[in-house]
């Protein structure tokens, strides 16, 4: 269950750039379009997050931890994928450099 303290205990986070998580997380779940699906919800953000069915079985949920939890925590602004308990959260991020071009 996907849970603030999950998110807060920092064992059960990985941080990256998305130019680096994104294309690695897509193939491990197979979903094509994950970079798209990320980019869609970044612009059109829900409360709820939106899950993301990808192959063999696996499924990937994505969301704003500050707009889901209605409180800010560190680098809680940005798009996480959450693959479930067994496996830590990711957080994507643009570098800054990127983000100011």
């Amino acid at each position: 269950m996907l849970t603030l303290n999950f998110l807060q205990n920092e064992e059960n986070v990985v941080y990256g750039p998305e130019d680096q998580l994104i294309p690695q997380l897509a193939g491990d779940l197979m979903i094509a379009d994950l970079q798209d699906a990320v980019e869609r919800f970044r612009r059109s953000p829900v409360k709820e997050g939106v899950i993301l069915k990808g192959g063999r079985r696996s499924s990937v949920k994505l969301f704003i931890p500050d707009l889901y939890f209605g409180q800010h925590i560190d680098m809680g602004e940005n798009v996480w994928l959450y693959l479930g308990e067994m496996s830590p959260a990711y957080c994507v991020y643009q570098p800054w450099d990127e983000m100011e071009e």
